[in-house]
Formats: structure tokens, sequence, C-alpha cells
């Protein structure tokens, strides 16, 4: 009688069942090993993207702290100048004796404003207002009545009203400089008022005050991505004119009586502006980025108060690569997954050498590809822009650094051009930004078409580009723009009301032997900004800029200088 058959111990029937159906068990191992995979890929999918947020914040902290600070010397210095303007009228003996207390016989009535009597000291406040490039200056009496203006001569000429309520007269009146933000009482124009008291052997007997309009001293000012409130939290000027008049959440404006606002502001609404939390996978309020107003994009914004003029200086530094984290984060974690995989299949195969090595090292050699096609579209997005296809700003600072070295060895010439598209801004704000793409796309295809082998095109800004040149000297690289200028004019995008018309404006600068890249931008740039102020769509050399522009001051270009030249080289085609 036979015996019984011995029962096989698990291992046995694991390791005949592996023999029999191996692909099939890996399979099933993958499978139930799957979710930890996964779990752990994304998990460091997520420290990898808390990691790289904390760091795109920080480093926006910093530049907006820099900001900031640029902001507010900037703010303090056309902010100082303007509080003096009044100190020094109410220092002139003319404005002290219009304001002097005069012996008289008998009681009589207070004098009337007369333009007529006070001529002398009303032509001498306008052209105090026009040298100083004020919107209006004015002489008030202690009761605050105004009895001298700039404006004397004008319909909305303000003699003869009365400023007692304005906060700035109380406060000259006091002894004290004072200052304030409302909307003219009689030309209902928005500007900042300066105020200084008038003194005779100590007493205050008038107050002579400055007024400067938004558009002058957005001039005097840099507001890009800022903007001022005053202390009812009104903004009161602002990069986006669309946001003055504006008040921000909680704004003290909305606990004024409609009276006193209509006084200051001659309204009684102010719209909210919209201060949203920026909140996605991965970001919350607590990272504090923010949506301004309708933008997409988030900004970190910075407060600067300044009790001194009563106002507030808001300072948004834009945080776009926080839109991108989600996808990065993606890129991570199918990186991750792919890598766990491949892992795991490794230790599996180990585990069952014996079984179908060549499917196994097939699969680990696919994962390998994989993975070479990832690092390898990662490198590429690293050094392209999405858009256009062209390269990037760092991938040219790169290049810059590379063809300085090698034209400092061989001596051989190499030049830098900027180029801009003219009015792109407008072909956005009519068509909409789904054209102004497609235009920088056709732009772009129009100058690689120009181009040669080794020149470099990347894009460096919104609409602007730069071209690196080897092996070609300032007069061969103007030469080259010039046939780009014209191809791109010749050249307009379709478009199905008619085709868009196009020009840029481009400037070059060949480089020196000791040149600094940066400066070499600079100079590049230089070129750009006065073929821009001079008319657009046409070339200028950094040799035809004005030595004091290129060293960094605020010069006008000097246009006519630059036609002579172009009339007497031909870089530029008439029109």
């Amino acid at each position: 009688m036979p015996l019984p058959a011995r029962p096989l111990s698990p291992f046995t029937r694991f390791r005949q069942h592996a023999e029999r159906t191996p692909i099939r068990l890996l399979l099933l191992t993958l499978v139930v090993l799957l979710p930890c995979v996964l779990y752990a890929a994304d998990r460091y999918a997520d420290m990898w993207a808390a990691r790289a947020l904390d760091e795109i914040v920080d480093e926006a902290r910093a530049r907006l702290a820099l900001r900031q600070r640029t902001v507010n010397d900037e703010f303090e210095l056309a902010f100082a100048g303007l509080r003096r303007l009044p100190d020094l009228l109410a220092l002139d003996d003319r404005i002290r004796d219009e304001v002097a207390p005069r012996p008289e016989a008998a009681p009589r009535k207070p004098p009337q404003p007369s333009a007529g009597r006070r001529a002398p000291l009303n032509a001498f406040l306008k052209t105090f207002a026009e040298t100083m490039d004020l919107h209006i200056a004015w002489l008030m009496d202690h009761s605050g009545t105004c009895i001298a203006t700039s404006n004397y001569d004008s319909a909305d000429s303000l003699l003869g009203t009365n400023y007692a309520d304005r906060s700035y007269f109380i406060a000259a009146m006091s002894g004290e400089r004072g200052r304030q933000f409302a909307v003219g009482r009689v030309s209902s124009v928005p500007g900042f008022f300066f105020a200084s008291p008038v003194r005779q052997y100590g007493a205050v007997l008038g107050v002579v005050a400055v007024k400067t309009d938004l558009p002058t001293l957005s001039r005097r000012l840099r507001l890009d991505a800022a903007f001022i409130t005053d202390e009812q939290g009104v903004v009161v000027l602002a990069n986006d004119k669309a946001h003055i008049f504006h008040a921000l959440p909680d704004a003290p404006v909305r606990d004024m009586p409609v009276s006193a606002r209509i006084l200051r502001y001659k309204r009684e609404a102010f719209p909210e502006l919209s201060l949203r939390p920026f909140v996605m996978r991965g970001i919350n309020e607590k990272h504090g980025l923010t949506l301004i107003g309708d933008a997409t994009r988030p900004t970190l914004l910075g407060v600067t108060h300044r009790p001194q003029d009563g106002l507030s200086l808001h300072v948004a530094e834009e945080v776009g690569e926080a839109l991108t984290l989600e996808d990065r984060r993606q890129v991570r974690f199918h990186f991750a997954v792919l890598c766990g995989l491949a892992v795991l299949g490794t230790l599996l195969s180990a585990a069952i050498y014996t079984l179908h090595n060549q499917s196994q090292l097939h699969i680990i050699e696919g994962n390998n590809q994989a993975l070479t096609r990832l690092n390898e579209e990662l490198r590429r997005m690293a050094e392209r822009d999405h858009l256009t296809g062209c390269f990037n700003r760092r991938r040219l600072d790169e290049a810059m650094n590379a063809e300085l070295a090698r034209s400092a060895r061989s001596g051989h010439p190499l030049s830098l051009a900027m180029l801009d598209l003219d009015h792109f801004k407008a072909v956005n704000d009519r068509y909409g930004h789904g054209v102004g793409d497609a235009m920088l796309a056709h732009v772009t295809e129009i100058i690689r078409n120009q181009l040669r082998e080794p020149d470099l095109l990347a894009r460096v800004g919104g609409e602007e580009f730069a071209l690196l040149l080897p092996d070609t000297g300032e007069r061969e690289a103007v030469a080259l723009l010039e046939r780009v200028r014209r191809k791109v004019e010749e050249t307009p995008l379709p478009h199905a009301d008619g085709p868009i018309p196009m020009t840029v404006s481009t400037g070059v600068a060949e480089a020196r032997p000791d040149i600094e890249p940066g400066r070499w931008m600079h100079e590049a740039d230089a070129a750009l900004y006065m073929a821009k102020r001079c008319g657009r769509n046409r070339t200028v050399r950094a040799t035809q800029v004005p030595d004091e522009t290129l060293a960094g001051g605020s010069a006008p270009p000097h246009c006519a200088v630059l036609s002579e030249a172009e009339s007497g080289d031909g870089t530029r085609d008439a029109g």
C-alpha cells in the first residue's frame, strides 16, 4: 500500500507556482504593492512641493523687501521736496506781508479777495507753480479763505474759496506742516495737498499750500505693481488707474459720514479692492499669497506705513511660479512612481532571478528609457520657453558667458541684440491674449528664418527677445536686424478681421574684451530703449546712445542725432 504523499510546504508550493507562472506572480505582487508605491510617491511629491514653495516664497519675500525699500526711498525723495515747497513760500516776504495785520484808524469790513490788487503776488504764485511743476499754489488767510492763487486767471480760480475744514489747513494753523489727499473743491481734480503756516513774530497769520495732481506725481514715482492708500484706506495712486478710489476691505472710509466723503473725495461710494487669498493644492492662506482685483497671478503684498504722510505703500511681488507648482509636483510624483516601480521590480526580479530573466531585463530597460526620456524632458523644459520654443533667459545667460569667453580668446567679434514688439499691449487689449500669443509665435518663426545655425534666439520678457550673434560685428548685426525688422513689417499676422500689422524695435551692442554680461545687456537694452523712444520700428546701435544714458542716467534720447546718423549709414528704411 503506497504511502500517502507528504504535504508540500508553503515555500515549496510558492516556488512551484513561481516556476509555472512567473510573470503572473510578478504582476500580482506589483498590483498588491502598487498602492504603497503610489502613497510613498505622493508623500515624496508633497514634501518636495512644500520645500519648493517655501523657497519660492522666501525668494519672493527677499525681492519684495528690496522693492519696498526702493519704492519707499523714491516716495520719500518725491514727498520731501513737495513738503518743503510751502515752507519756502511761507518764508517769502510777499506772502508774509499779504497776511500781516495792517494798522487801521477804525474797524472795517474784511477785504474781499481781489485778483487785481494782488496781481503781483498771484503772478509770483503762478510762476512758482509752473517752475515747480505744481498743479496749484495758493495763500489762505487765518479764516481759511483763499486770497491769492496761481490759477487766478482761470475759470476755476480758487479766489474766495474757503478751506477751513481741510485737515492740511487745520494742521498748518496749529503751527505744523499739513498734508492730505483730497479732490479739489473747485477743480474736482484729485491730488496731494501740502501746507505750511505763515508766521510773523511767532504768530500764525495764514497758510500757504501747494497741490500736485496724480499724473504729475506718477511721473516722479515708479509704481509697477504697487499702489498707495491714504489713512482712510482709499487707493489714491496706483499703476493700474482702474484701482484709484477703490477702498481696501474694512477701510475706515466706510465709517465716514457721507457728507465728509463728499467734502473730501466728491463721491459717496468706494468700490472694494478685492484682496483674495490664493489657495490651491499645497498652498493655503498661511503662505500669504494674494490675488489683487481681477488678477489671476498670485502676489506677495507688502505694506509700508508712512504716518508722517498719512499714507501706506502697498507693493506687490508676483509669484507666478506658484501657478506651475502643481504641474512640477505631478512630474515629481510620476518620477517617484517610476523610480519606486523600478526599484520594486528590481527586487522582485532578484527574488525570482531564475525565472524569465530576459523578461525582467526588458522591464528594467523600459523603466530606464522612461527615466531618460523624463530627464530629457525636464532639461528641455528648463531651457525653453513653452510658448515660442525659444531659449529662456537662463540659457541665454549661460550662452553669453561662454561666447564672451570664446570671443576674448579668439578675438572674433560678438554682438548682442534686443528686440521688442511695438504696441504689443494694444494688440492684447484689442484682440485678446490668444492673438497676442499667436503674434509672439509668428514673430519667433520669422526671426528664426533669418538666423544662422550658431545664432541663439531667447525670449527674455513678455514681448522682448534677445539675439546672441557669434562671429558678428556691429555692422553685420545691424544688417541682420534690418532684414528681420523689414520681414516682420512685411509679414502681418493673419486674422479673421484682417491682417494685423507688426513692427519691432531693436538695439544692438557689440561685445568688448573686458565687458561684463550685465553691462553688455544694459547697453543693448539702452539702444532698444532709444529705438522705442525715437519712433519705434528701427534699429539703434549702442554706439549711438548718449554716454549719460549708458551710464544709467535719465537724459532723454537724442533722437535728432539718431536721425542724422540713420540718414548717413542707412540702418533704417524710411518710415
